[in-house]
């Protein structure tokens, strides 16, 4: 075996490493000791044949290194070709499987360069965006934002899985099922690709807002372990009954009042100060705008069933 088909065969043995979990670094560290190492019995000065060999293998030391420092490719693209099969760095996995790409994220809230030079490699534009949540959302992924030429396969039935393309699944998860990627320990985010998605996907998850930042998950007010947790707004209850309730939780209440365009029955909303809202508006729903502070959507009469539950356009995320 020659020097090159050494480096080659020592790289394959890290990258193999590199898929089962271990860091690039230590890998690196590694490699380099074992490519550079000079025996007891070669510890004489080296003839300049041996110079040259000498140099080659530190010229492919380093190479590597560097290689490791960024990432591991697998496939095609170690020999020259375009077409990534595989890629590796210190905080996501990607490797085909069939007809995706299955990336697994041990570092969710790494450098957001790492995420794009992975994708990026195999060919994907995919983005991994950690966006400032409550802290009972800290990990939760927050759905995709795709966008692109292509659409979803049409479907009768919702697909649980995500939707298709090609006939092939483009989804979200966690392993292991239900954890929380950065928060529980051994919890890896795991994101199915289609090979051939043309298209962008903006894939969010909740990291602890800084102080005075708003919340992402604006709508979740009023689930388990959020700030109005508990609360029932599904039929409506006065400002009055409300902000007696968000003064008991410590809540600073703001308002917006809904507006329902009479055509389309899609919703907006226009903040209005709470000096101008009367005790008897009606709140028909609530988010969680940032640490200590609720916002009220209301309207100055009440209404014949709440706009949030009879298929008008949903709330904004924030």
């Amino acid at each position: 075996m020659n020097d090159t088909d050494e480096v080659i065969s020592q790289l394959a043995r890290v990258r193999d490493a590199e898929l089962a979990g271990q860091a690039s670094t230590a890998g690196a560290r590694t490699l380099l000791a074992a490519i550079t190492a000079v025996r007891p019995d070669t510890a004489a000065p080296p003839s300049p044949a041996d110079g040259r060999r000498w140099r080659m293998r530190l010229m492919a030391a380093a190479a590597v290194v560097s290689v490791l420092a960024t990432g591991v490719v697998i496939g095609p693209s170690l020999l020259g070709d375009r077409s990534a099969v595989s890629y590796a760095n210190s905080a996501v996995v990607i490797v085909r499987d069939g007809d995706q790409y299955v990336a697994r994220i041990t570092d969710p809230f790494a450098d957001h360069a790492r995420y794009s030079e992975a994708f990026h490699a195999v060919g994907l534009d995919i983005d991994l965006r950690p966006v400032p949540v409550s802290p009972g959302a800290v990990g939760q992924i927050l759905g995709m934002v795709i966008g692109g030429d292509q659409v979803p396969d049409p479907r009768t039935e919702p697909d649980p899985s995500g939707p298709r393309f090609g006939g092939v699944a483009l989804s979200t998860e966690t392993a292991p099922k239900g954890c929380r990627p950065g928060r529980d320990s051994g919890c890896v985010m795991v994101v199915r690709i289609p090979v051939g998605f043309t298209g962008h996907v903006n894939v969010r998850l909740g990291r602890q807002a800084r102080p005075g930042e708003q919340y992402a998950n604006a709508d979740q007010a009023m689930d388990p372990g959020e700030m109005f947790a508990g609360v029932s707004l599904r039929h409506g209850r006065s400002v009055r009954d409300v902000v007696a309730e968000a003064r008991r939780r410590d809540l600073h209440a703001v308002f917006s009042l809904i507006r329902i365009d009479a055509r389309t029955g899609g919703l907006s909303f226009d903040p209005v100060p709470a000096d101008r809202v009367e005790r008897d508006w009606v709140v028909w729903h609530a988010w969680q705008v940032r640490a200590g502070v609720i916002r009220f959507l209301v309207t100055p009469e009440r209404l014949a069933d709440n706009p949030f539950h009879n298929g008008s356009a949903p709330p904004p995320a924030s």
